[in-house]
């Protein structure tokens, strides 16, 4: 080491670590949504229901077993229902699957298989909805004010 060069630090500062504990929680929760989605997408694919459709169903059910385990269990979030927050996420949510459903049934229509359309949205939406989460459940307080 260089004279008067600073020692480098070792591991994540705490805030790193916290999202990447979270992140690690985040993605159990959601591997376990992913699942609920898939199986009831390819279920009502397979029963001839419009792409759009059936990816819109399927993953309303999977984002709100997604909300209500992991505003606890991952974010800590450690305060009472609030109305305000859950609309929030609701909000976000139609938007997000309305575009995703718009983006699964573009991929289908020009050839992808139902699964690896469905899966080809995942690094998007997975990204999206943690950091959604992050917003929504670090400022309580905000909420709070809405009622």
């Amino acid at each position: 080491r260089l004279s008067g060069t600073a020692k480098p630090k070792r591991g994540w500062n705490a805030a790193t670590r916290l999202h990447a504990v979270r992140l690690a929680r985040f993605a159990v929760v959601s591997g376990t949504g992913l699942a609920l989605d898939l199986i009831l997408f390819l279920a009502q694919v397979s029963a001839h229901v419009p792409a759009f459709i059936a990816n819109a169903l399927s993953s309303s059910a999977a984002v709100t077993f997604v909300y209500l385990v992991s505003v606890r269990r991952v974010f800590r979030y450690d305060g009472g229902f609030l109305v305000a927050m859950f609309a929030a996420y609701v909000a976000y949510q139609l938007c997000g699957i309305a575009l995703g459903s718009w983006a699964v049934q573009g991929l289908i229509a020009s050839g992808f298989a139902p699964i690896a359309a469905k899966v080809a949205i995942l690094p998007l939406t997975f990204g999206a909805n943690y950091l959604f989460m992050w917003w929504l459940t670090s400022s309580p307080e905000r909420w709070v004010s809405v009622r």
